[in-house]
């Protein structure tokens, strides 16, 4: 994935987050949050 494409998708699992504060999903999504997080910051080195 390019930067780019790698932080709209952390957008989208954010305002997801936002808009289902109480899913049983949640962890699983903060889990890919900082998978791409991680991605993002190695791009970067």
């Amino acid at each position: 994935m390019e930067t780019n494409q790698i932080k709209e998708k952390i957008q989208e699992l954010e305002n997801w987050l936002v808009e289902n504060p109480s899913s049983p999903e949640r962890n699983l999504i903060e889990s890919d949050i900082k998978k791409l997080r991680t991605l993002l910051e190695k791009n970067h080195e």
